[in-house]
Parts: C-alpha cells; sequence; structure tokens
C-alpha cells in the first residue's frame, strides 16, 4: 500500500502523523503492507487494516519490531460535525482497533469513538454483572488534561445489539458539536458528554481521524493472530 492514498473523499496516511511505532509499544509497528483496499462488485473501495507477523528493525530506538499492524491517519483537520465508519471488527486473541480522534494541536484530547478488545478471547462477548446490557467489550472514552497530567473520563461499553462485531458490520458514529459529544453504535445513541469543562477542551482544537487494527500488551510476540479490520465507508458531514 502506499503511504499516502484517496478513499470515501479524504487522504490518508499509513502511519501516525509522528511516526511508524509508538516507543512505548514497540511490538508492533505502523505497517504500510497491512493496509489494503479491496474493490467490490459495486465499485465501492473497502478498506482492510490486518495485523500480522512482519518484523522491523528500527536503529532509532534500537529495537526490533515483530508485528506490522494497519493504521490510517486522515490528514484533514476536521471541526464539529459527525464522524461516522460501517466496519466489521477483527477477530483472533489480543486485538485492539480503534475508531478515534486527537487533536492537531496536543495529545490529549482524545475522543474514541470505540475501542474494542477480544484480550485471551477470540471475540469480544464479555459478561459484566455490573453492566449486563453491555456484552461486547467495545467502548467509548475521552481523554484529557495536559500530560504528565492527563485522564480519561472512563471507559464504558453499551448495548449494541446482538449481532457479533466481528461477523456484521455495524455503525460507529460521534457528532461533535459546541455543546455535546455524542456517540453511537448502529444508529442507536449510547453516550452523550455535555460538561463544559470537557468541552472547552475539545471546542478550539481540530481533531485528526484515526482507523487503526492493532495488538495489545497480551499478544504472543513470536506468533499473532493474523486478523482483518474491514471498513465498508467513512464518512463526515460538517
Amino acid at each position: 500500500m502506499k503511504d499516502r492514498f484517496q478513499w470515501s473523499g479524504y487522504e490518508w496516511i499509513t502511519q501516525e502523523r509522528w511516526g511508524q511505532i509508538h516507543p512505548n509499544k514497540s511490538f508492533c509497528w505502523y505497517d504500510p503492507s497491512a493496509v489494503e483496499m479491496i474493490y467490490c462488485a459495486d465499485g465501492k473501495e473497502q478498506l482492510v487494516l490486518k495485523t500480522h507477523k512482519n518484523s522491523q528493525y528500527f536503529p532509532h530506538l534500537g529495537v526490533k519490531s515483530e508485528i506490522g499492524v494497519g493504521l490510517v491517519s486522515n490528514t484533514t483537520k476536521f471541526k464539529h460535525g459527525y464522524f461516522e465508519i460501517k466496519a466489521k471488527l477483527p477477530a483472533g486473541k489480543h486485538l485492539w482497533p480503534a475508531f478515534w480522534m486527537w487533536s492537531f494541536d496536543s495529545w490529549p484530547p482524545e475522543i474514541d469513538v470505540f475501542e474494542g478488545y477480544t484480550r485471551n478471547r477470540k471475540g469480544y462477548f464479555r459478561f459484566d454483572i455490573t453492566n449486563p446490557l453491555g456484552f461486547w467489550h467495545v467502548n467509548t472514552n475521552v481523554h484529557l488534561g495536559i500530560t504528565p497530567n492527563n485522564y480519561s473520563i472512563g471507559a464504558k461499553s453499551h448495548w449494541m445489539g446482538f449481532k457479533n462485531p466481528s461477523k456484521h458490520f455495524l455503525k460507529y458514529g460521534c457528532e461533535w458539536t459546541p455543546n455535546k459529544v455524542s456517540i453511537y453504535y448502529n444508529e442507536k445513541k449510547v453516550r452523550v458528554i455535555t460538561d463544559k469543562k470537557i468541552l472547552d477542551e475539545l471546542n478550539d482544537k481540530h481533531m485528526n481521524v484515526i482507523i487503526n487494527n492493532a495488538v495489545d500488551d497480551g499478544v504472543d510476540i513470536n506468533n499473532p493472530t493474523y486478523s482483518e479490520f474491514i471498513v465498508d465507508y467513512f464518512k463526515y458531514e460538517g
């Protein structure tokens, strides 16, 4: 895959703005070969973000990273509006797909439309007696503050229906306005944030949209899961 490409009407790059590897998660790296486009019969282009074994040496860190993961970062500086993808999440152990935004000016703030966690299972089902309707381990969150004293408002899982998100294409959306942030799973509003302090940290920023497949700290570095996170489209309505 090219390092820079067009999809869903926008330009994307196949790494974070700051580089191909996070120094605190050096067991994986943002691998252009883990990003692929599928041309469908109806002319639509689906985005595929993979995880796979693909070693790469990074001399500035002195590390050999064993796992290539697919990440795409939008080059547009987005402001308020509605953001949505339709996607089928990857299946396998220790996967960490996400659809999120972080500021072009600093980190944080960050809005996580979703972060999915399979942990040591092969899917996202998880029973939580304190939240029995949030049985898919797919969470919303917002990160705020100033590093190193940054914080999150708390990850939450939500009712998404009975369709397995790794077997069905579901919609994930975020409406960001000056007065609130609303997050939608399959067109159902699942979380609304109206706290003025939170909104004040977000409203003067321009956001960078990222979609990625990833692995968590428990992954078997020598034998990672091959997986595919398939995204049908991205759309933005300003």
